[in-house]
């Protein structure tokens, strides 16, 4: 497909296949300390998968179209998925010839009975006269299952999923008169909680256009039960182009325990850390697009400097040891008050996979955490519509630590009432 790629790249074919190779290459992972490398086919989840696996099928379909020397008289193809029209003495020859292309991809068969054939969700239906009707069709083995009416989802999102299966055993169901398409409708919906008012409405709304003016900039935010939706609303009646999409922390994948190693704090890239102080309350907050292993090194790197200095007979007061203040306000804690931090054993207080978030969220936590040693200048572009929110979140995260500092007092004096050696 290189004629169709050029257009669109100005580097050649060498670094083109260079750079594929080495995206696909990168597939490995880490299982019970050992590394794995995938090598055949492409990882699950790559953005690069869906389209190679496109174009191996596409190519796959053209050999073995040629190599049967069988033109079929229509074909159609959904991903891995063929409908082919072919005389039935010709189907063995076919499939043998489709399963000699590649012995990692291998085919079956499924024919027609009794005219009927399924294909995705379309059941095709030959008559004895010729003509070809359909149907919506489920295996057998389906649940039925789609978006229930009571999950955590906004209402839109839902109405888009039934509006989306009507639609589609509408203009699929060719041998269902209006009732038996309703009929059904209403089964597979009441099946998933929906009310049979709800269903109705939808069934007998007019056609839906869609809209000409399209959002031009996308933004995702959590969904939140009743917020979320209000802020949809308002920025749609401000006519600004900007369109909402809603991302869900409580998903299926949270379920299940992650069966690859999990990757140490100090291995992490992208995170907002703490460091405390060993000789006082104090803590410092900051960021890292690297590994934290790094970002320690460097702290480190400067106490290290620090120290050196102060064996050759510097003090603290002299110009040498003021200039390494300039480094990070942890360093200048260091310095003004002679005290060290605990750089060996950080904690991670965030992550994020957007890189541009970063710089908020350390805003935020600096702003929301107690006894700081960072400069004020840190927060100082941090947007005053956060102010009052965050002042909340600070006030209840000292109530939280005064309730537990007590709860333990209260506990150890207990444990010392109770110990007759006391």
């Amino acid at each position: 497909m290189w004629d169709e790629i050029r257009e669109n790249t100005n580097i050649n074919l060498d670094l083109f296949l260079e750079i594929v190779d080495f995206c696909v290459g990168a597939s490995c992972f880490c299982f019970r300390q050992k590394f794995y490398v995938q090598i055949s086919g492409t990882a699950m989840g790559s953005p690069l998968s869906p389209i190679l696996a496109d174009i191996v099928m596409e190519n796959l379909l053209r050999r073995a179209i040629t190599a049967a020397n069988i033109l079929p008289e229509y074909i159609r193809k959904y991903v891995d998925d063929l409908f082919l029209v072919l005389h039935k003495d010709q189907v063995n020859a076919v499939l043998a010839t489709f399963n000699s292309q590649n012995p990692r991809i291998l085919f079956t068969c499924e024919v027609e009975e009794n005219g009927r054939l399924p294909f995705l969700d379309l059941l095709v239906i030959r008559d004895e006269d010729g003509s070809v009707k359909t149907d919506w069709y489920a295996k057998p083995i389906s649940s039925g299952r789609i978006l229930n009416y009571y999950s955590f989802h906004p209402s839109d999102q839902k109405l888009a999923v039934v509006n989306n299966f009507i639609d589609r055993v509408r203009r699929l169901s060719t041998t269902r008169s209006r009732e038996e398409q309703e009929l059904l409708i209403h089964q597979h919906l009441s099946k998933n909680d929906y009310p049979h008012s709800l269903i109705n409405r939808l069934l007998h709304q007019p056609p839906r256009t869609d809209n000409p003016e399209k959002p031009t900039i996308y933004r995702s935010i959590p969904y939140v039960h009743g917020l979320s939706s209000s802020i949809k609303r308002i920025l749609h009646k401000s006519n600004t182009q900007i369109g909402i999409s809603h991302s869900y922390k409580n998903t299926v994948g949270h379920l299940y325990k992650n069966a690859k190693d999990p990757v140490s704090d100090l291995s992490k890239c992208n995170v907002i850390y703490r460091i405390d102080c060993r000789d006082c309350p104090s803590t410092y907050i900051g960021m890292t697009t690297n590994k934290l292993r790094n970002r320690m090194y460097g702290h480190q790197t400067h106490v290290n400097t620090l120290e050196r200095k102060l064996l050759e007979g510097h003090q603290y007061t002299d110009p040498e040891i003021l200039q390494l203040q300039e480094k990070s306000a942890l360093i200048h804690h260091c310095i003004q008050h002679q005290h060290r931090f605990n750089i060996g054993n950080p904690s991670i207080v965030d992550i994020t996979h957007r890189k541009q978030a970063l710089q908020v969220l350390e805003m935020c936590h600096i702003s929301t955490t107690s006894n700081t040693v960072n400069h004020r200048t840190d927060t100082d572009n941090l947007s005053c519509a956060y102010a009052h929110l965050l002042a909340s979140i600070k006030d209840q995260r000292v109530e939280r630590i005064a309730l537990s500092t007590n709860r333990n007092n209260r506990r150890e004096t207990d444990d010392q009432t109770a110990d007759p050696t006391t």
